[in-house]
């Protein structure tokens, strides 16, 4: 790990609050904004740096002492380092502050950590003293763009976001943070939802029922350090002396709580400008400024101004200068607001969707039922996107209501959040239905049962939506199923997905469009070949076809070697899933004609066999031997068909696959893609109903089994990505890209390593004949992942210069890349669902029909 990076970890996420001493005390210990405790320091970075030796530890700790001391050596303060990081990342460019193109991987890792915000205002803060002025502006892009100026030229002739969650896109930790700060009062029930403590590998119960404790104390420093800066007597008596009363432990926090809010909405009365809804966002974005800020961004400007003006007093001298008193309530502060966002933001560096998730559920935790901040929940995530971005295409994912009615109600309330008219001509919305694992077994019920009624009422209320007159039909472009699909697989929302696909509107309609789809798939997978199989159940079974897309699908393009071996070659998983899994495989080696070595395929078959006993072992009737897995892979293909159909009788069944229902639904309950010769095989129809409605089938199957990754396995599964990735390309289905949610949540451990070079590589290297897929950068839930979709495409130009191979040579050229970035910039406009079913919109984006001079940069 970088030293200064770990070095302001310790000093700002992992040494409690408390340990900073608020005055100097004589003898003993001494930890604060001047001097860092020897032994305090030593515990916590045992768990930062773990490989390093303990003298290692004290050598990091000499030079955090060193970095702490300014240019002349007399003064040492933790502001001081802060600002020196900065510098070193950041630079000035006109006011706007940059990140240096060079530094942008280092600057992802520390602010990531620990927010931009703590870099940016502390150097802006050192440079208006440097040059006697004071910075005004503090509603700048909520993340902040490289100094790359030729990027910049690059991204600013448009980009499309097609793979953007609405409600996770805002500045999540932000957003939160402001209101808590300003309505501390009444939060129990709030923070009673925090389960657990996500920044740390383990925590006592204690910790987690402080937290809404800690969250006061910082509410209450705030307000202190405001008052402070305003000079404000006032305030400044009643805050020191309840700060005073809590220090000294006279009282507890939460019993002047009811003070300590009158006293904020006092600083909020005479201080915070009113919005057009007549509600004050925060004391500190303040009426003598709130013209110069009043953009989608306004929200954040209290917050940097508080902040800017801490750092000025923090480290300047005379008449505005903290005392040290003040500088300690400041770090004290910075913890305090760290550690509140290190549960909001997802840093904790542990993999897997179940991780993000914890994090996704928090995001409007402290907003939910304050109208003023939900308001801006959709101007942070949507105006601020197109604000500070030349964004020609926004899809924002939302998940659909249970009626039409509702599902209206929700996508105005959005779109009325923008408040703006050219932001609407480029704003549309993909439903998405959210995933969920199955927990229990319920007798006469199909696997998934649950998901599977809900998902129909939704897709009801989508269509009856599209039917009404109105144009806000109009804002609908796509389907989509999100969340974590471990237990979840595409065969639960086949039919609907289908059915959606095939839908037309009323003819009568001038602008009538059909839906088209995208599916979250390989994304999170206990084997790569069962993301994989995910992938070719939700092209096959959902019926997905040209112009549509896939989210994320890791599965397909990650290395299965460094996989396989970050995985220590064993996979724990389900057993239904093993099985399903090698069935798959073994049947698509063949298909695809990939070279199979006799003994990997003898152990393949083996397993089936030994897994297909143990799972349905004396539940299939009328045959005396043993499925074969040509026979078994025959009955996974049944599994894009409805469930229910399958309790008929044998002649009731082959009776209605003869038969074209009039409820148009109905007609979507046999998959296309399977042909009725397989479903007229009495074995293949008997195993289906087993695989769902069999009690012994589903708890056999649910147990868990080792597998040990046998030799050549990770190479056959290179080659099915191989032949996967062709067959898509054929199949004209594209690719949504992810870098930062990837890199998060995935085994991907550099951006190098993202697998859209793999997807398509044009432009940087030579490729074989269709095998570059269409691919799009986008953020995912940029809100939980703290980055931005001009973030996204710098951090992959800097990723890309800067790799290596073995040799330690380059392995791109820098005008290979920029060609590269506006490759994949053109494509994402391209794959827009708006750009593929609108005419009128094509002939308004001149970048759809380029020429090629257009590709000189």
């Amino acid at each position: 790990m970088d030293i200064e990076r770990g070095n302001l970890e310790i000093l700002l996420k992992e040494i409690p609050y408390d340990e900073i001493q608020l005055s100097e005390r004589p003898g003993g210990r001494r930890h604060d904004y001047a001097h860092v405790d020897r032994t305090l320091y030593l515990e916590y970075a045992r768990r930062i740096f773990p490989a390093c030796s303990e003298d290692e530890r004290s050598s990091h700790y000499e030079l955090l002492a060193e970095s702490m001391r300014d240019d002349t050596g007399g003064v040492q303060s933790l502001f001081v380092l802060i600002v020196k990081i900065a510098s070193r990342l950041l630079c000035l460019q006109g006011n706007a502050v940059k990140c240096r193109l060079n530094e942008m991987l280092r600057w992802r890792e520390i602010s990531f950590q620990l927010g931009q915000e703590v870099f940016t205002c502390a150097l802006l803060a050192a440079e208006d003293i440097r040059r006697g002025v004071r910075t005004g502006f503090f509603a700048w892009e909520p993340i902040i763009g490289s100094n790359d100026m030729r990027l910049d030229h690059i991204l600013k002739r448009g980009l499309a976001e097609n793979h953007f969650h609405l409600n996770g896109s805002t500045k999540i930790f932000e957003l939160n943070w402001s209101c808590l700060m300003n309505q501390i009062e009444d939060r129990g029930r709030a923070f009673a939802r925090f389960e657990t403590i996500l920044q740390h590998d383990y925590v006592e119960r204690s910790e987690r029922q402080g937290f809404y404790g800690r969250c006061q104390e910082a509410a209450l420093y705030r307000l202190y350090l405001f008052s402070v800066l305003h000079r404000d007597h006032y305030l400044l008596e009643n805050v020191g002396n309840l700060l005073l009363k809590v220090e000294k432990r006279n009282v507890f926090i939460w019993e002047c709580l009811s003070g300590l809010q009158e006293m904020i909405g006092l600083a909020g009365m005479l201080y915070g400008a009113v919005n057009e809804r007549g509600a004050v966002l925060d004391y500190a974005l303040e009426k003598d400024s709130y013209d110069s800020n009043n953009n989608s961004c306004r929200l954040l400007a209290g917050e940097r101004r508080f902040l800017y003006a801490c750092y000025r007093s923090a480290l300047g001298t005379g008449a505005e200068a903290f005392s040290a008193y003040d500088k300690n309530i400041f770090y004290r502060y910075l913890v305090l607001r760290t550690y509140f966002r290190s549960e909001m933001i997802q840093v904790n560096r542990m993999v897997g969707f179940a991780n993000f998730s914890e994090y996704e559920l928090r995001k409007e935790y402290f907003v939910e039922g304050k109208k003023e901040y939900e308001s801006e929940l959709v101007r942070l995530a949507v105006n601020a996107s197109f604000q500070n971005q030349n964004i020609v295409s926004l899809e924002a994912r939302l998940c659909p209501a249970m009626d039409a009615g509702g599902l209206a109600r929700k996508i105005n309330e959005k779109i009325r959040a923008t408040a703006e008219d050219d932001i609407e001509q480029k704003l549309f919305f993909v439903l998405h239905f959210p995933k969920q694992r199955e927990e229990t077994y319920r007798p006469g019920e199909p696997r998934n049962a649950a998901v599977r009624s809900r998902t129909a009422r939704q897709t009801d209320a989508i269509v009856a939506l599209l039917e009404k007159e109105g144009g806000l039909g109009e804002s609908v472009r796509g389907i989509d199923a999100c969340a974590n699909e471990i237990g979840c697989r595409p065969e639960v929302f086949a039919r609907y997905f289908r059915y959606l696909l095939d839908y037309h509107p009323p003819v009568r309609r001038e602008r009538a469009h059909s839906l088209m789809a995208t599916y979250h798939a390989g994304e999170d997978f206990l084997d790569i070949v069962d993301g994989l199989r995910a992938i070719d159940e939700a092209v096959l079974f959902c019926g997905l076809s040209r112009g549509c897309r896939l989210g994320h699908a890791l599965a397909l393009g990650i290395s299965a070697a460094d996989y396989y071996q970050f995985k220590g070659n064993r996979v724990v998983m389900p057993k239904q899933d093993l099985l399903d899994d090698i069935a798959w495989l073994l049947v698509k080696q063949e298909q695809y004609g990939c070279p199979l070595d006799g003994a990997l395929k003898s152990i393949l078959e083996t397993m089936f066999y030994e897994l297909f006993h143990e799972i349905y072992g004396g539940r299939v009737k009328g045959t005396g031997t043993m499925f074969r897995y040509p026979d078994y892979y025959n009955s996974w293909m049944l599994r894009g068909d409805e469930p229910s159909a399958y309790l008929a009788d044998r002649d009731s069944f082959l009776r209605r696959l003869a038969v074209v229902p009039l409820h148009k639904p109905d007609r979507y309950r046999f998959n296309k893609a399977a042909a009725d010769s397989i479903r007229r095989v009495d074995q293949y129809r008997e195993l289906y109903v087993l695989y769902h409605y069999d009690r012994q089938v589903r708890e056999r199957g649910a147990q868990t089994i080792l597998f040990k990754v046998p030799c050549g396995y990770a190479e056959l599964v290179r080659n099915i990505q191989d032949k996967m990735i062709r067959e898509l390309v054929d199949r004209g289905i594209g690719i949504e890209t992810n870098p930062s949610s990837n890199y998060l949540i995935g085994t991907i451990r550099k951006y190098e390593e993202h697998p859209i070079i793999r997807f398509n590589g044009r432009k940087l290297k030579d490729t074989e004949t269709n095998m570059s897929l269409q691919v799009s950068i986008n953020t995912d839930d940029q809100g939980v992942f703290d980055t931005s979709l001009e973030n996204e495409y710098a951090l992959m130009t800097i990723a890309l210069k800067k790799a290596k191979d073995g040799n330690g040579r380059y392995l791109y050229d820098m005008e290979d890349i920029y060609a590269w970035i506006d490759y994949v910039r053109r494509m994402g406009i391209t794959q827009s669902f708006r750009m593929q079913e609108d005419g009128k919109a094509q002939t308004s984006w001149t970048e759809v029909n380029w020429k090629e001079r257009d590709w000189k940069i």
